[in-house]
């Protein structure tokens, strides 16, 4: 377990979590890393991640034969709504 200050946000208090974490790169999608350890506020809910983890996923996503497997997500486009 790490330990994580208070939510520079909001104040309340932040505990330890497996979290999905979605990679971009601009506005793209690249990835979506499964169980990663992150600091997770409990009042707001943003999270914190420390710098070797962040690391870590850096260098899973430059071994791309580490991702087990890939998935298609259908993007929609809010403007062409005509609403």
């Amino acid at each position: 377990m790490q330990d994580f200050d208070d939510c520079t946000y909001c104040g309340g208090r932040v505990s330890e979590r497996k979290v999905k974490k979605v990679c971009l790169w601009g506005d793209e999608l690249t990835a979506v890393v499964d169980n990663v350890p992150a600091g997770v506020c409990e009042q707001c809910g943003e999270k914190f991640y420390k710098a070797n983890v962040l690391k870590i996923v850096e260098k899973i996503l430059k071994e791309r034969s580490s991702l087990v497997s890939q998935i298609r997500i259908p993007v929609a486009d809010f403007a062409r709504a005509g609403v």
